[in-house]
């Protein structure tokens, strides 16, 4: 039976995504149906079902959506091939970029403009990558671990940058590697790892230090749901991803006491508390919040 149910903060949506959803419910509000929305808004699965019943229409190729539709561009990103294509078609283009993620933007094409090669962490075919390499083609490599980056050789002139949502420990492995190889590898001034990528993280470490079976609310295809998961497994606790309480598997339950609860960044409350619910309701235990570090960062519109 569980004694308690410790909910860690900070969890769920982010200053980024919590920006992209107000902009999207704006959008849906302001314009005649359909706004069409170019990849999912963000990455779960839920949130973007209660969209679509709004009537919102996502659409992987913009040759898809009709000219002169209103369209939302994702979180994540968008290279200059997209915009270029939505202007060909006379959209009208919504931009939902997490600001962070714009600034990974800046610094690519800051840096291919001085002559540099860009080294970028990242996910292959993941939507923030696609949109960030799109701006300097033909002078950048993707590498998604140290394995790949034992494989590279460097120009004299190069610079690493790297995706928002990725694992610390993971990536700090991949970055003390190459700049101890290759001392002329530069990095920008700031991380590129977004401060609420950082801070889950971090969170987790702690929740792991309580508990005996970790729940991450967040979807299979979201990046820094899955780096949560990892995070908690890494620290030896058991983990598990789910969008929700029909995941939930018995097992998981057997003689476990202390059930941390997270959720990734693109995770509304209302679906933190659905599993707080359910898990309350058939194993019991009492609820408490471990705070870790105060986020109080807002994004305007």
């Amino acid at each position: 039976m569980v004694k308690k149910i410790i909910l860690v903060k900070p969890r769920g949506l982010c200053a980024g995504v919590d920006r992209a959803l107000r902009i999207l419910e704006r959008a849906v509000k302001n314009n005649p149906a359909p706004v069409y929305c170019r990849h999912k808004i963000v990455h779960n699965k839920k949130v973007v079902e209660g969209f679509k019943q709004k009537g919102v229409k996502f659409a992987e190729d913009l040759a898809s959506v009709p000219n002169k539709s209103v369209v939302v561009f994702s979180a994540h990103g968008s290279s200059p091939e997209l915009f270029a294509l939505a202007k060909k078609k006379q959209l009208k283009v919504v931009d939902a970029v997490c600001p962070l993620v714009t600034k990974v933007h800046q610094e690519a094409r800051k840096y291919a403009d001085k002559g540099y090669f860009i080294i970028y962490i990242g996910h292959k075919n993941h939507p923030e990558a696609e949109g960030v390499l799109g701006e300097v083609r033909g002078k950048s490599v993707l590498i998604s671990n140290l394995a790949e980056a034992k494989k590279l050789e460097i120009p004299k002139k190069a610079v690493l940058l790297t995706q928002t949502t990725l694992a610390l420990e993971e990536t700090k492995e991949i970055i003390d590697y190459l700049i101890t190889k290759w001392p002329n590898l530069e990095l920008p001034p700031g991380k590129d790892i977004c401060f609420s990528t950082t801070n889950r993280q971090l969170a987790v470490r702690e929740l792991a230090k309580q508990s005996d079976l970790i729940l991450v609310v967040g979807s299979k295809t979201s990046s820094n749901s899955n780096r949560l998961r990892e995070v908690g497994e890494k620290a030896g606790v058991e983990s598990y991803l789910i969008d929700g309480p029909e995941d939930f598997q018995e097992e998981w339950f057997r003689n476990k006491e202390k059930v941390g609860i997270s959720a990734g960044a693109s995770v509304p409350e209302k679906l933190v508390n659905k599993v707080v619910q359910a898990v309350q309701k058939k194993y019991g235990g009492a609820i408490e919040e471990l705070v870790v570090i105060k986020e109080e960062v807002k994004f305007k519109l």
